[in-house]
């Protein structure tokens, strides 16, 4: 799915379509956690979910903004320690809203920050070698966040835990192709 999803990205096909009225939780957290549902059993993993009380109704593409998420996810069971936690965080602001996935893990040195969103690029750490990867699916979602005029980011602490902040600014800007370099996440 992930190498599908880049030729729709690299070929320029992948278009976000925005609709108003996006139940955030309902629409994209929800599905995206119910994906992941069973690697979080199987490395036997605990999801918090830190949720407003109400709904967080947003203008977005939620196919696209479901497949970051799931990304997302997907990295933090993957990457993240066997029988630890996850937590993931939504956000409603003035300025838009955001997706926060954290977990307990390896994390990675900030040395190889710059790594994490480009193209075929895996961190180049012991611990994060053992891994199985493509290098595909942070490159993925940082092209959908960007078409959504938003940002995508990460922190960690080396042994400890790795963090990763989607930004979705409101109203969306036009919704234009991202740029074509790679990205500096610095």
């Amino acid at each position: 799915r992930e190498y599908l999803d880049l030729a729709r990205v690299e070929g320029g096909e992948l278009q976000a379509r925005p609709r108003d009225g996006v139940d955030f939780t309902a629409e994209i957290v929800d599905p995206a956690c119910d994906i992941v549902a069973p690697q979080l059993v199987e490395r036997r993993m605990t999801l918090e979910r830190v949720l407003p009380a109400g709904p967080v109704v947003v203008s977005c593409d939620p196919d696209l903004l479901k497949i970051v998420a799931v990304n997302l996810l997907s990295n933090a069971v993957k990457y993240g320690r066997e029988q630890g936690r996850i937590r993931l965080t939504v956000a409603g602001h003035a300025a838009g809203f955001g997706l926060r996935v954290w977990n307990e893990g390896p994390g990675f040195p900030a040395s190889q920050r710059p790594r994490l969103f480009r193209r075929f690029s895996r961190l180049d750490t012991p611990e994060l070698r053992k891994r199985k990867g493509t290098g595909v699916g942070l490159y993925t979602s940082w092209r959908i966040v960007k078409l959504h005029g938003g940002t995508l980011s990460a922190d960690s602490r080396e042994g400890e835990w790795a963090e990763f902040r989607c930004e979705i600014p409101q109203p969306i800007p036009g919704a234009t192709a991202p740029e074509a370099r790679e990205p500096d996440p610095g």
